[in-house]
């Protein structure tokens, strides 16, 4: 059932968002946050995730007055398929990171990416007045930077050889996306 009440309750064609809660953390959200597939490209690959890490992971990011954490949920089947985070917010500079994350595999390649990405910018340059959004990728994510330049990011720089990656060091794409005055 949605929780069209909630305040952070941001709509879409296909899905919508909504903030994590601790009631999300499921079976399902316990599995993604353990298939390598899911979390390659996450920091958190390095060790085992238990229900209750993730559960007061949760909890330290509703806390966190420096992040805006939220479930994406597929319309059609109400379904909790991944999260996307506006994180490191500066509200002096005004600008901050977004990270996203499908947990659904059968969910990837069908544009959810690019419209909860699209959806979590609107939200950031609307609601919180960001000017700014950036996001780091890790180079051979192709489906992550993709879904980021259909959403509007442009490739803004590139760190060489910046990240630990399956016993070599590969680079890190540096995306990002300015508010539009009109």
């Amino acid at each position: 059932m949605r929780d069209n009440n909630n305040s952070n309750f941001i709509e879409g064609k296909q899905l919508y968002l909504r903030e994590v809660r601790v009631s999300d953390v499921s079976e399902n959200y316990y599995r993604w946050m353990n298939d390598p597939d899911v979390i390659q490209y996450m920091e958190s690959r390095f060790a085992p995730q238990s229900t209750e890490k993730i559960q007061a992971y949760v909890r330290r990011e509703s806390e966190n007055s420096y992040s805006v954490f939220m479930a994406i949920i597929d319309k059609a089947s109400d379904r909790h398929i991944g999260n996307i985070k506006i994180h490191r917010i500066d509200q002096y500079h005004r600008h901050a990171e977004v990270s996203i994350v499908i947990g659904q595999k059968e969910c990837w390649g069908k544009g959810y990416g690019t419209e909860a990405i699209s959806l979590i910018v609107d939200f950031a340059f609307n609601t919180l007045n960001l000017h700014k959004l950036s996001a780091n990728i890790y180079a051979n994510n192709a489906g992550s930077v993709k879904a980021f330049k259909k959403a509007g990011f442009s490739e803004e720089g590139l760190k060489i050889k910046h990240r630990f990656y399956k016993g070599d060091y590969i680079d890190e794409v540096l995306l990002g996306i300015a508010r539009q005055r009109n």
